[in-house]
């Protein structure tokens, strides 16, 4: 059997694509294990819609464009991706 999704969510800057170290960052920041907890924590489930994206809090602008220069030359594992983030705080 097989499953499709039926919407995206989707970022965008006045609706136009992102740069693609800021998109990285984004990318990375999602897929910490920080965020993963915190969001099982106050939403009970790991389902994402746009109202839950847009009330995140987000690393400022500077810090994602960071995470993503940096994640896109290391390809790692969880724990690096941790690590990564972990740094910039």
């Amino acid at each position: 059997m097989l499953g499709f999704e039926n919407h995206l969510n989707v970022f965008h800057e006045c609706k136009h694509g992102l740069p693609e170290a800021l998109v990285r960052g984004l990318v990375a920041y999602l897929n910490t294990t920080a965020v993963d907890e915190c969001f099982r924590r106050f939403n009970g489930h790991t389902q994402v819609n746009a109202t839950d994206l847009k009330l995140m809090k987000y690393p400022s602008r500077k810090a994602l464009v960071s995470l993503g220069k940096k994640a896109k030359v290391l390809s790692g594992d969880q724990q690096t991706l941790d690590d990564l983030f972990q740094g910039l705080q």
